[in-house]
């Protein structure tokens, strides 16, 4: 027993050493190779602001579609949908680092390098100047690279592997999949009603207070528990978008009474969101923004654990000031309406 396993970490430990010298060796091959005196035409600055990224993926199929609007990032096709902005400015600053890179003259010809008709095409629009495409080809015989090239250049590059994959996301990775997307700071009220169990805080003067059950109202919310209920929320997600949705909101759950959670910025929209039927086999549930029109999934488990860290909420007794727990006076409430349903 204690030989085989000798015998196997010698093994592990030879085939560990390979690899560090193989890519020694690959890296080396890679310093080798000398740029030829090819013209670019393209540079991407930093000042050039990248406002429309259009990607044709041959091998998936997809055109996708990037346009930026008053500064807000939109994915335009396959679909309409608000775009993940850290994704769309990722793809901006990967088209900028493609365009810094040294231009090889071709010594074959493009089919060689998978560029006469290549996997990944990327046009990139900055206003006021001359939209470029970038063809993005075959994996190059040595290191983890790829060959690529500026369809107004003459050469070729060499970009890594993971700048390829990059744009070779699927759709779903560019959209936004967050629920609630106000900044945590600029929150000054939520509701949630969630079947019998309503629940409702606001804030004022930098302080959280209880609105909701009616037995805690006017009383504060501790930092922490808050801060609990805040992030629960960032952290919802959508699971699953159903762009091909044919049922009517009824079908899916979204009556008139239905569970719902709202959420107040100091200034701006407020972003309301509707829950449906479970979802068995997706292990999910319906659900849509009321400002937007397409239908998600969003996981039953981020759910549950919701519904359960608001129980828990509710029964800890650390949220309630120290007068009030020596049965004296509580303070008094924040000024605000008596609460009412949505």
């Amino acid at each position: 027993m204690k030989l085989g396993r000798t015998l196997l970490f010698c093994f592990l430990f030879a085939l560990v050493v390979w690899i560090a010298i193989y890519r020694m060796r690959v890296e080396s091959q890679l310093q080798m190779v000398s740029p030829d005196e090819v013209n670019r035409n393209v540079l991407l600055s930093e000042q050039d602001t990248i406002g429309r990224i259009e990607i044709l993926d041959r091998v998936r199929k997809t055109e996708i579609i990037l346009n930026k609007e008053n500064g807000r990032w939109f994915l335009e096709a396959p679909v309409r949908y608000p775009a993940e902005a850290r994704v769309a400015e990722g793809l901006a600053i990967t088209a900028r680092m493609a365009s810094r890179q040294p231009r090889l003259r071709g010594e074959k010809e493009w089919e060689e390098y998978g560029l006469a008709r290549p996997d990944v095409e990327v046009r990139i629009d900055v206003p006021k100047k001359k939209a470029e495409t970038l063809f993005i080809g075959s994996p190059a015989p040595f290191g983890n690279a790829v060959f690529a090239r500026w369809d107004s250049e003459r050469g070729y590059l060499l970009l890594p592997g993971e700048m390829k994959d990059v744009f070779g996301q699927g759709v779903y990775s560019f959209r936004e999949k967050r629920v609630f997307r106000t900044p945590t700071p600029e929150i000054k009220m939520i509701y949630v009603e969630m079947g019998a169990q309503s629940y409702q805080w606001k804030k004022d003067g930098g302080q959280w207070y209880w609105m909701e059950p009616l037995a805690k109202f006017g009383r504060k919310i501790s930092a922490k528990n808050m801060d609990r209920v805040l992030t629960a929320l960032q952290n919802l997600y959508v699971k699953k978008f159903l762009d091909d949705n044919n049922r009517s909101r009824a079908e899916l759950g979204f009556f008139i009474i239905h569970d719902r959670i709202k959420i107040e910025p100091d200034f701006g929209r407020q972003e309301i969101f509707h829950f449906g039927n479970e979802v068995p086999l997706e292990s999910a549930y319906y659900g849509f923004r009321e400002d937007e029109e397409t239908v998600f999934l969003i996981d039953r488990g981020k759910v549950i654990a919701l519904i359960e860290l608001l129980k828990r909420v509710e029964k800890d007794d650390g949220d309630r000031p120290a007068e009030e727990k020596d049965g004296a006076t509580k303070e008094p409430a924040p000024s605000a309406a008596t609460p009412s349903p949505l």
